[in-house]
Formats: structure tokens, sequence, C-alpha cells
């Protein structure tokens, strides 16, 4: 059976936080927007570009904690969404800044507008927006189609990609706990990580994850693990 590409229901659909609402201890994932991102152009020059990271979330660190060394991202530009049908090269950004007035709300992603860029070229970006799980998914289904002509899905992204979405969840709100005991936000990724990766019952957590039945129990797990911290501190 032919599947149809798929677009989002309604604009905030797409996104899971926006500018100064974005924590700034969420890991960095697939559909991050970034502003005056620092771009080498091929002649060797540098601009400033708003881009988006097109990674997939298990490329982009080499350990879980530390970024790759080279990232790869798209260009952002400012514009209205076109019809979703259609226009596969591009993924519509509508009211991306909805602070801002009407005509400068919307943006494009160009996904054949790539470029590399380093771990410290991003860091000293500025992220303005991360999309949800829904506009991630629509995301990868554009660009594997922009690529192949093959409609995948976003469903079957969602089953594929689950257990990473929700680690990148646990470590954000591991994080922002550890935060409040004077943990910096790498010391707790780090130990996140480690928790997650502990084969002590004979399974790492991180494998428990992408078993939907078993989610919530390894939230739970952590839940208790951080209160063990907490009171041992």
């Amino acid at each position: 059976m032919a599947h149809e590409m798929e677009k989002p229901s309604r604009p905030s659909e797409l996104y899971r936080a926006l500018g100064e609402d974005i924590p700034s201890v969420r890991p960095i994932i697939t559909g991050d927007v970034f502003a005056d991102a620092e771009i080498t152009e091929p002649d060797g020059t540098c601009t400033k570009r708003m881009v988006i990271i097109l990674d997939h979330p298990c490329s982009l660190r080499t350990d879980g904690v530390t970024l790759a060394p080279r990232l790869t991202v798209a260009e952002v530009i400012s514009g209205a969404p076109n019809a979703w049908r259609g226009n596969y090269s591009k993924m519509f950004l509508p009211k991306l800044q909805p602070e801002a007035q009407e005509e400068a709300q919307n943006f494009i992603a160009l996904l054949d507008q790539c470029y590399h860029v380093s771990p410290a070229q991003i860091t000293a970006a500025h992220r303005i927006a991360c999309l949800s799980t829904v506009g991630i998914n629509l995301l990868l289904q554009r660009r594997v189609h922009h690529f192949s002509r093959v409609v995948v899905p976003t469903f079957e992204f969602q089953k594929a990609n689950a257990g990473v979405y929700d680690e990148v969840d646990l470590v954000e709100d591991w994080c922002l706990e550890r935060e409040d005991h004077g943990i910096k936000p790498e010391e707790a990724a780090a130990e996140c990580m480690a928790w997650l990766r502990d084969e002590s019952d004979g399974v790492r957590k991180q494998e428990l994850l992408k078993d939907e039945q078993r989610r919530s129990t390894v939230r739970q797990q952590m839940r208790e693990h951080l209160k063990t911290l907490r009171t041992s501190a």
C-alpha cells in the first residue's frame, strides 16, 4: 500500500519548546534550530546562518555525551509555508518565532542546502527551537523522501526511535535535577549515561527504553536513583 507524505495538523504540533522555554541542559538532538551558527563556506569564508540539525540522534554523539566532530545541518531561511505536498526538499517551520511580527514568524529548512559544523560552532550559536517528536519524525520523513523518493510513515520513525527520544528526555530531567544540587550539566549528563548503560541487572536500561512496556519502569528507577543521590550528598 502506498503511503502519503504527512503534515502537522497545526504549527504548534511541530515544537517541543521555543526560545527561552528551551532548558539549557537539554541535549542537542535532531531538529534543533540554531540562530547565528558560524558556517564555513566552500571557499573558506565564514558566515553566520540559521540552521537545523539533521543527524540522527544516535549519530550525534561518540559516547552518548560528547558531540561528534562533524555535525550535519541544513540552512533555515525566512519564508511562509507552501503546500506540504511537493516541495520535499523543504521542511516548513511555521510560527518558529511567534513573538515576531506575522510576516517574520515563518521559516523553511532547505534540506538540499547542507553544511558540516563542529561542536564548537554549534554550541556557540543560539538554540531557538526544539522540535517535538512529531516534528522530528516529519523532518526525517521529508529528508528520506528527498534523497530516496520513498515515503516512510512517521509511525515507523517513532517506532524505531522512541527509545532514543525518551533517553534525551531522561538526560534533560536528570541534568535539571542535578543542576539544583550544583552539578554541572556535562558532569550530570555523563552520570546519567553511565547509569543508563550500567549492566548490573543483566541488561542496560538504555536497551529497556526500546521496549514501550518498560520505559515507565526505567523512569521510575531513575527517580529512585536520583533520590538516593540527593540523600547521600
